[in-house]
């Protein structure tokens, strides 16, 4: 078990001053603070390793006004729309966004965070691979980490996110209402614990209906990976008739490797998917998914990011996502 993490509570012990101290020093104010108190504060807070994230750059008699984000792969569509909206946000909060690409590469990922840390951004947002000990320098430093999208499974970061498994129980419940009985699951890497939360939401959505989970096929979020996917379930020799895809991305590309193998979407393969992304909303059939409110997951997490505190409890916040009707499942308007 972890240490427990020094409060303002212990800065002001070790101190032998008040809290209130403590936060004038942390807050530049209101009140004055003397300078031997100042020293003492500041002292005490390097002895124990207290750098409150909300307050770093008064400590620091600077700010940046900018953002740093790293998503895995840009290309995607869910992932470029987010990191738009999330610019908007930032800039009409007087803030610049700095975007880094990891393209699923750690070591890509260590190098961009090392470099918002050295630029002394304001905070960073993370879709990815994240390396928490990188997580941690950057939080020792003052700057506030939020997790957007995917969870790390370390219990004392704050995340944004919609709800993974009630979307994919939400994508796979519209296709039992259409009365679907062999519904497959096309899904992202096991180590994605983003890909086993729509995983089990598949799971739940089929045994509420007292159906059998039918077949899983993992393959990257991207198009390519839907285009491989698509493959696997005709090299199965029977296609199901549905099939929960949990991103759009993924989805498209079994729908063009469905177009070239003269097979029809909806016809032969009905799909709902989870992203909701304009691409997949223009294509042809559009896709029928669980859309993620990408404005509201901006907003939420610039807001955490504002919020956080290393001595303040972690948060997960969940953002409520909508279905948004196409034809890919077999609706017709």
């Amino acid at each position: 078990m972890s240490a427990r993490r020094a409060t303002r509570d212990d800065v002001a012990r070790l101190a032998k001053t008040s809290t209130a101290v403590v936060s004038y020093v942390i807050n530049n104010g209101p009140r004055q603070v003397s300078d031997e108190r100042r020293r003492r504060v500041l002292a005490a807070m390097a002895a124990l390793d207290y750098y409150p994230n909300a307050h770093a750059r008064s400590l620091a008699a600077t700010e940046t006004r900018t953002i740093g984000m790293i998503v895995p792969n840009i290309s995607n569509a869910y992932f470029s729309e987010l990191a738009l909206a999330v610019e908007d946000v930032a800039v009409a909060d007087g803030r610049l966004l700095f975007l880094g690409n990891s393209s699923e590469d750690s070591e890509r990922e260590i190098a961009y965070l090392q470099s918002f840390i050295q630029q002394r951004v304001d905070g960073i947002l993370i879709v990815g691979v994240a390396q928490t000990s990188t997580i941690t320098t950057a939080r020792r430093a003052g700057i506030p980490v939020v997790i957007v999208d995917r969870e790390l499974g370390e219990p004392d970061l704050t995340t944004v996110s919609i709800d993974h498994r009630e979307a994919g129980r939400r994508a796979t419940h519209h296709l039992v209402e259409h009365g679907y009985e062999s519904i497959a699951c096309v899904v992202g890497p096991e180590e994605l614990p983003v890909a086993e939360q729509r995983l089990q939401g598949w799971t739940d959505a089929l045994s509420a209906a007292g159906q059998e989970p039918g077949v899983v096929v993992r393959t990257p979020f991207s198009i390519d990976g839907g285009r491989a996917a698509f493959a696997q379930l005709l090299d199965a020799g029977k296609l199901p008739r549905a099939a929960f895809v949990a991103t759009d991305d993924q989805a498209r590309g079994m729908i063009a490797a469905a177009h070239d193998a003269r097979l029809s979407v909806p016809d032969d393969l009905a799909i709902v998917s989870i992203d909701g992304t304009r691409e997949g909303a223009q294509g042809s059939p559009s896709l029928t998914a669980v859309r993620q409110p990408y404005r509201r997951l901006a907003e939420a997490a610039l807001g955490a990011l504002r919020d956080t505190d290393t001595d303040g409890s972690p948060r997960h916040v969940y953002v409520d996502a909508d279905l948004v009707v196409g034809r890919s499942c077999g609706c017709r308007p």
